[in-house]
């Protein structure tokens, strides 16, 4: 149904305020001056972190990715539960940067808050909010006539009505001026079969539990 880049947004204001430079890399946010100045999700408990941590994965290689959470963590003043709390946080000047998916960081940006979108230098990876027709599914004419509602262009031009900024899935369909334009961000070829499996992202979760989440900050 769309795709969603995953980045960061920061609060301009508050880093204005504590004289902090802009993060534009993934990378900056290791910087000591970031010390409980940003925020992520649980992986454990967020689809938005999981793909933060498999995204460092792919681009740094296993080793060098967790050598970069660990850094991160000291940095992190809370592991939120949801993926979208830290930049609603950072909106409301209670957290200054923000680990999300750049359309949550938008939609804080267009209802008024000082928050600046950011997709890292180092490219990053993204998710597909997809659906699912089941296998052997009794109303099986009623779920492709909703499959078809749903891929129509007019109803995802609709998304902006609900402050939802994906990039849509059908071409023909005019996406909010504001939406991210994933043209201009440097996407990995971010694996889905690997990173999906349930062994792989349990793999990753526990040794992200026992590597990073037990130290000290």
């Amino acid at each position: 149904i769309y795709a969603g880049a995953l980045g960061f947004g920061y609060n301009k204001d508050v880093l204005e305020k504590n004289n902090l430079p802009v993060p534009a890399c993934w990378k900056d946010l290791l910087k000591p001056e970031f010390k409980g100045h940003v925020q992520m999700a649980n992986p454990n408990s967020s689809g938005t972190a999981y793909t933060t941590l498999a995204t460092i994965v792919q681009i740094l290689g296993e080793d060098a990715g967790f050598e970069f959470m660990k850094g991160l963590h000291k940095n992190i003043n809370t592991y939120t539960k949801s993926g979208s709390a830290p930049i609603k946080a950072a909106g409301r000047g209670e957290n200054t940067i923000g680990i999300v998916f750049l359309h949550d960081a938008v939609k804080q940006a267009v209802s008024g808050f000082p928050i600046i979108p950011v997709a890292p230098c180092e490219g990053t990876g993204y998710e597909i909010g997809s659906m699912s027709i089941i296998k052997g599914a009794r109303n099986l004419d009623s779920a492709k006539k909703f499959y078809d509602f749903a891929l129509r262009k007019g109803i995802q031009e609709r998304a902006k009505e609900a402050k939802a900024y994906q990039v849509m899935s059908n071409k023909g369909a005019i996406p909010p001026k504001e939406a991210p334009k994933l043209e201009t961000i440097k996407l990995i070829d971010y694996d889905f079969k690997k990173y999906g499996s349930s062994a792989e992202r349990k793999r990753l979760l526990a040794k992200w539990d026992s590597d990073v989440k037990s130290l000290p900050k």
